[in-house]
């Protein structure tokens, strides 16, 4: 028998080895960072369970700060009308009015007051007492403003008082007693003048009672006098408002007992 040819025999090939994904060195990072926030998750986790209490009283007064916070800031249809704190020099409501324009010339809009001043009843009364005699001409609201200010200034200016336009205990004692000055019948007054009590001013000369006087009644800061002995309008007006002070009989004229009682406050300080 013929002999076989040797069959040449067939390389089998082995399959190729999958290559595993490598991310490089982002992957790792990127890994790494997510390990870290689970486990700072689970850390923040177990210290909120261990203290529920805290960290829900923490939460709730966290959404109700910022609750408050958002209805103050964004959700007020206008400035509010009792502000705690005035952080704009802005002008009132009333005085932003425009001019009004009478007989083709432009006239000012008449003064008001601040409306998100809280009111008070110390201003309220001064208001009521300056509009009584004719310095206050704007709505009693007893709101300090541009209206008060002025009135009061207005008074002071002509009472020979110290200007400051502020509404003080001190400032109403004076209004009460110019009031009641008024009240005072003006035959009285009259007669005083003819019996010689006001001669001084009249002769233009000094007296020495109302040069002491006047002398206490600027160093007890009651009003902004000089010491000139001539007994004025400035001079009985603050006379006046001391003796109310002091619980004394408003007559305005200078007398011993007022000098006695300025000496014994300026003893006293």
């Amino acid at each position: 028998m013929p002999a076989r040819k040797p069959v040449p025999s067939v390389k089998t090939r082995k399959p190729a080895a999958r290559r595993k994904p490598s991310g490089g060195l982002a992957g790792t990072l990127a890994l790494g960072a997510l390990r870290a926030s689970l486990r700072g998750l689970a850390t923040g986790a177990r210290i909120v369970a261990a203290r529920p209490a805290l960290f829900g009283g923490i939460a709730v007064f966290s959404i109700s700060a910022g609750l408050v916070a958002d209805n103050a800031l964004n959700r007020q249809a206008g400035p509010h009308r009792h502000p705690m704190l005035v952080t704009r020099d802005t002008a009132p409501a009333t005085a932003a009015q425009p001019a009004v324009r009478t007989a083709g010339r432009a006239t000012p809009a008449p003064l008001g007051n601040d409306p998100r001043i809280v009111a008070f009843p110390l201003v309220r009364e001064v208001q009521t007492l300056l509009a009584e005699q004719g310095y206050y001409k704007a709505e009693v609201d007893g709101r300090a403003g541009q209206a008060t200010d002025t009135a009061i200034r207005a008074f002071q200016a002509e009472r020979g008082l110290r200007v400051d336009g502020m509404a003080t205990p001190l400032l109403l004692t004076q209004i009460r007693a110019a009031a009641h000055v008024e009240e005072i019948d003006p035959t009285q007054v009259a007669s005083l003048e003819s019996a010689g009590i006001a001669s001084d001013a009249s002769a233009g000369g000094g007296s020495d009672l109302v040069r002491q006087i006047q002398a206490g009644l600027a160093d007890a800061k009651v009003a902004d006098l000089k010491p000139d002995g001539i007994l004025g309008e400035r001079t009985k007006a603050a006379i006046r408002t001391f003796q109310a002070l002091e619980s004394l009989d408003v007559t305005g004229e200078p007398s011993q007992e007022v000098l006695d009682r300025l000496r014994s406050l300026s003893a006293a300080n």
